[in-house]
């Protein structure tokens, strides 16, 4: 074995545990995205769901991908080396489109949950039976969070013929009680004062992050298809 062929299948062996690595970064991103979106589908039309998912396929499979270079570049094994070559650039396709759908979607979402949030509070009557009343509390308990930029929309969003403005709901207290939000005071440390806008934006920042990692590995996966191909031929240079 050259040292050519030597130094490469270290570069395979590195670069693939760098590749294993971001794959499983982007598979727990994903499940993160899945979990904590959840929410928030209903509000921008289930979108939130086709890209973690794809997050979570494409991170699973590079994550195999990777432990699969290790695994040919020490076999040096001709087959399994075009086989990991041509997974590899069908993997970078997809990843280019979960980067694009992320970037993409992110700036739509921002503004469907900002119009939605906001028409929700307008129409909050604490009536738990209303399907808007609902999602609006189970954001805010899930989120730790109170109205759409922050607490005092109950008091200027809210329709004051419906709702008493001196109150915020009770989800939007740190340890909920009946009535624990009933006169609030814009000091009340008692209750959650930021935005639910404000929380959803940051997971946005993360899918957008995520993105960014898909591009690293994108071109770090280039070089690993180019290596492969190089070690496939001293391989079927040996065999002939």
């Amino acid at each position: 074995m050259g040292l050519g062929t030597g130094l490469m299948k270290s570069l395979m062996f590195v670069f693939n545990g760098i590749v294993w690595v971001l794959g499983l970064v982007l598979f727990v991103v994903g499940i993160v995205v899945l979990v904590e979106g959840e929410n928030w589908n209903e509000i921008i039309d289930g979108k939130t769901v086709p890209v973690s998912v794809l997050l979570i396929i494409v991170g699973l499979v590079i994550a195999i991908v990777g432990f699969l270079g290790c695994f040919g570049a020490l076999k040096q094994n001709s087959g399994m080396l075009l086989v990991y070559a041509i997974v590899l650039g069908v993997v970078i396709l997809v990843q280019l489109v979960a980067g694009i759908l992320a970037f993409i979607y992110s700036d739509e979402a921002k503004s469907l949950v900002s119009e939605s949030l906001v028409e929700y509070v307008k129409e909050y009557d604490g009536d738990t039976n209303k399907n808007s009343v609902e999602i609006m509390n189970v954001i805010m308990e899930e989120f730790d969070c109170c109205g759409v930029n922050n607490a005092t929309d109950f008091l200027t969003l809210t329709n004051s013929s419906i709702w008493n403005q001196n109150n915020v709901p009770d989800s939007c207290c740190k340890v909920m009680q009946s009535e624990c939000g009933w006169q609030y005071k814009s000091d009340d440390d008692n209750i959650w004062h930021e935005g639910c806008l404000t929380k959803f934006i940051s997971i946005i920042d993360n899918v957008q992050y995520s993105a960014i990692a898909v591009l690293v590995a994108v071109l770090v996966q280039v070089i690993l298809i180019v290596i492969s191909c190089t070690l496939r031929k001293d391989a079927e240079g040996l065999i002939a």
